[in-house]
């Protein structure tokens, strides 16, 4: 048979790595028997290892207490989703957490675990592996933008601007998509008082609204752009990795929206545009006045 060639190789070359295993074995075997310090350190280096690991888990576990403590499940979570977690994301998650030498580190998949508890099925294996490979820097840079998210996106008019290599960063890392893709956030239709439609972009507890009926101009430093006919905010949207990793980090929807408020009155104070403010209330809006000056 034509596979039998290769076939024979391979069973030729397992033998080969079983007996050199096997001879390594036993000559470890002889040598811990009449070495004394050989075997010390053998001994040393493996339950060294295995109690540094023990420690690693126990101060993730430590951090993830903490976490649920100041963010305790809600009662929906609580009575919700499976009894228990899934042991395939236990046992990635434990030989993560075994590499967790450092505080942030510790606190980082504590904050993993903790948000898994709370909603089982959060994280993902790429995610997992992302938070892993992530390093401090690009993590940093990350954690540092999320005062600017809405949603499952970063808002461009109230952020600093990225320069090349944090974009190239965040990309490589699978935290935000491609950026030369032209991302934006649509604002949707909405219908006010007397018949006024609006163009709204809802955030957090409230929601801003321009009103359909006037003409805007779009410009470089606007801080919206036209998208087919619809008002647009240019944005970095989150891929699903950087979605998850933003659940675990803490975040103001309602004030980067007001900032965002902010620059969009400076915009249409020179259009001129009537702009409008809107609360929730209950199961509707309630409107209600536009802050004045900056938050």
């Amino acid at each position: 048979m034509l596979l039998e060639p290769g076939i024979v190789r391979r069973r030729a070359k397992m033998e080969g790595e079983r007996q050199l295993i096997e001879a390594t074995a036993k000559y470890g075997v002889e040598r811990l028997g009449y070495d004394e310090k050989f075997a010390k350190r053998a001994f040393e280096n493996h339950f060294g290892k295995i109690v540094k690991a023990q420690v690693n888990k126990d101060e993730v576990v430590r951090a993830a207490l903490e976490d649920l403590r100041q963010d305790p499940p809600t009662e929906a979570q609580a009575t919700s989703g499976p009894d228990e977690m899934d042991e395939s994301f236990l046992n990635r998650f434990e030989n993560y957490a075994e590499g967790a030498t450092s505080e942030e580190l510790r606190r980082r998949w504590g904050r993993i675990l903790a948000a898994e508890i709370r909603q089982p099925g959060r994280f993902s294996p790429k995610v997992l592996r992302t938070v892993d490979e992530i390093d401090p820097e690009t993590a940093k840079l990350f954690e540092s933008l999320m005062r600017h998210r809405v949603r499952d996106a970063l808002l461009k008019p109230i952020m600093p601007e990225l320069n090349f290599s944090e974009r190239v960063a965040l990309v490589s890392a699978g935290l935000i998509v491609e950026p030369g893709m032209g991302q934006s956030i649509s604002l949707i239709e909405g219908d006010g008082e007397n018949g006024v439609k609006f163009w709204v972009f809802p955030f957090g507890e409230f929601a801003v609204g321009l009103e359909q009926n006037v003409k805007l101009s779009y410009g470089t430093a606007s801080p919206i752009q036209d998208a087919k006919g619809i008002p647009a905010i240019p944005a970095y949207a989150l891929t699903d990795v950087g979605r998850a990793l933003s659940s675990i980090i803490a975040a103001d929807e309602n004030q980067a929206g007001l900032n965002f408020v902010a620059k969009l009155k400076d915009y249409v104070d020179l259009v001129p545009a009537p702009l409008h403010m809107f609360a929730k209330n209950g199961d509707g809006w309630k409107e209600i006045p536009v802050p004045s000056g900056r938050t």
